[in-house]
Order: C-alpha cells, then sequence, then structure tokens
C-alpha cells in the first residue's frame, strides 16, 4: 500500500509544531500539475519549480491551490490532529492570519504530492508543446 502521509514539524513563532500532510487526490494534482506546467521554472529542481508555480499563480488559482492544500493538513493538538481548514472555513483559526505558515504548509502539501515526479535532479524545463515534434525513439 503506499504511503499517503507524511509527519512535519513547522516553527510557529519559534516553537515547532507538529502537522501531518495527506497527499492530494488524483484529481487535485492533475489539476496542481497543470498549473505547474504554466509556469516558468528555469533550471531548479522541484523546490524552485513549487516557488516559481506559487509566485506565478493569480489571486483565484493561489487561493484555491492554498485552500486544497490546507484542507489536507492536520495540526497535532493536545486531543489529536485537527484539520488545518474544513472546506473554505478554518478548522484551526491559530492560522487565519499567519500567511507564511499557510505558504510554508501548502509549499511542503505540493512538494509531498508531487514526490517522485520530478525525478531526482528536479524539474528542468517545461513540457514540450503540443507543435514540438516527438523525439526518435530509444533503442
Amino acid at each position: 500500500m503506499r504511503n499517503i502521509t507524511k509527519n512535519i514539524q513547522v516553527s510557529i513563532d519559534g516553537n515547532p509544531t507538529d502537522f501531518r500532510l495527506t497527499k492530494l487526490d488524483a484529481f487535485s494534482g492533475a489539476e496542481l500539475l497543470r498549473m505547474l506546467a504554466k509556469t516558468p521554472t528555469g533550471n531548479g529542481g522541484a523546490e524552485q519549480a513549487v516557488s516559481a508555480a506559487f509566485a506565478a499563480l493569480d489571486a483565484g488559482d493561489l487561493r484555491s491551490l492554498m485552500t486544497a492544500c490546507l484542507n489536507h493538513t492536520e495540526v497535532l493538538l493536545p486531543a489529536g490532529y485537527q484539520r488545518v481548514m474544513q472546506g473554505s472555513s478554518w478548522g484551526w483559526p491559530d492560522l487565519e492570519h499567519d500567511a507564511m505558515t499557510c505558504l510554508k504548509l501548502a509549499m511542503e502539501e505540493v512538494a509531498w504530492t508531487l514526490e517522485g515526479f520530478f525525478g531526482e535532479g528536479g524539474r528542468s524545463s517545461r513540457p514540450p508543446s503540443p507543435d514540438t515534434p516527438p523525439s526518435a525513439p530509444r533503442t
């Protein structure tokens, strides 16, 4: 069985806080890949691709992506795990006005969901355009 969860720790106001990420579902992951394909990434790795994608998104796409990511993120509280967002509402209101932590969590979620997609060296170029001729088959 595939591992679809990952535990991470993020510092909030100097205090380490434990979170659990769950990979995005296939449809959300495909939408994420479509968003990334529209953004310039240069020759950096996956982390640079994710950063470039976040920087290039318009306000609506950024809100949609962050909401989807934070809906797949849980914080560990004394009573157990609590979803950071539930739909469009804050499940853990402590983060509602903490843009940096929310961005970190969303970027971690994106990187976790796409882990393995970019390969070891990361994504180095955009996918070929439809008018690019296919390369010769390997023998």
